[in-house]
């Protein structure tokens, strides 16, 4: 069980761009572990942390940044969901969109080196 207090306070001092680097990581972890059937029940718990990155990260983050944000933070509630009820046969969606999400997550933040 994730102590989310511990994780707003250790979010709540970084940068924007670091949140958005974090939850570039988070996104790629889901999609990893989503592949494993012994850490396939972490995959709601990172899928609500992407969640609350992109709620911690609105109050810093710049308009043209939060366009983006915003309709990725439903799509992870979505797909959260859709793992609680039906994991096998949303795995190979889920983690190809998080891959999908993490690549454009990690051009915001910028700071990828592409």
């Amino acid at each position: 069980m994730l102590d989310w207090r511990r994780l707003t306070v250790r979010y709540s001092r970084l940068t924007w761009q670091q949140r958005l680097g974090n939850l570039a990581s988070t996104l790629a972890r889901s999609a990893t572990v989503s592949n494993s059937s012994r850490a396939a029940t972490s995959v709601a718990d990172l899928l609500r942390e992407g969640m609350w990155i992109i709620e911690w990260s609105a109050p810093d983050a710049p308009l043209d940044i939060l366009t983006e944000l915003a309709p990725m933070q439903r799509e992870l509630g979505l797909l959260r969901q859709a793992w609680e009820r039906d994991a096998p046969a949303i795995q190979p969606m889920l983690a190809f969109r998080a891959r999908a999400l993490s690549d454009r997550v990690l051009e915001l933040s910028g700071l990828s080196s592409s």
